[in-house]
């Protein structure tokens, strides 16, 4: 299954490049490089990395530990942008795959929508699972932010996951970001005042 992972990386990876060989020259490669740590009283999560880089409209983005513990996804994908005075959207499908515990291909969309001082981020992923349709699960991460004094916002956060034929679980918090240079810094806090409750903390990296 790990042959076909690659192979399917492979064979998409260029038609995405391909879109991007006519103006190349005219933007560098930008990105960035992300660490999250869960602390869930009595457990211990290992941390999740992200990273992704962007050329134009060309995505390609890695995940380590995020949709499973040791599992290593990859993604390659479009992004679309339009700007009108004061809004902003970018919507991004991928394609991608994962590799670990657990194998499948995973097609995924991230948008963020900015309007006035409101930003909007999400990012989902379906897993087609290697191992059968009950091992399928949808999974969304979505924030939504406003600053209250310079470099630093605040927000409310939900993710939720649905593994096949289950209900949804979802978790709702509230998170704050500061930004200092090229470094933020994320504090999360879900089902606050709750016995159910977990943090999560983040540092990234923008280049």
């Amino acid at each position: 299954m790990h042959k076909l992972y690659y192979i399917t990386a492979l064979l998409l990876l260029p038609f995405f490049v391909h879109a991007q060989a006519a103006d190349s020259s005219k933007k560098k490669w930008s990105g960035n490089v992300a660490m999250y740590y869960y602390y869930f009283p009595g457990d211990k999560i290992p941390p999740t990395f992200t990273g992704y880089t962007e050329h134009n409209n060309l995505h390609i983005e890695a995940r380590f530990n995020y949709e499973d513990i040791n599992g290593l996804s990859l993604f390659a994908g479009h992004k679309f942008e339009e700007d009108k005075n004061d809004l902003t959207i970018s919507i991004t499908p991928m394609i991608g795959a994962l590799a670990g515990r657990t194998d499948g291909v995973l097609p995924g969309l991230e948008f963020e929508i900015d309007k006035s001082v409101f930003k909007l981020y999400s990012e989902n992923e379906y897993l087609l699972s290697f191992a059968g349709k009950y091992g399928n699960f949808f999974y969304s991460w979505s924030q939504l932010s406003m600053p209250v004094i310079k470099n630093l916002s605040i927000g409310l956060v939900a993710q939720s996951l649905r593994f096949y034929k289950t209900k949804f679980d979802i978790q709702k918090g509230v998170y704050s970001e500061y930004i200092t240079g090229k470094f933020l810094f994320d504090a999360y806090y879900f089902n606050p005042i709750s016995k159910y409750a977990f943090y999560t903390a983040a540092i990234n990296y923008n280049f």
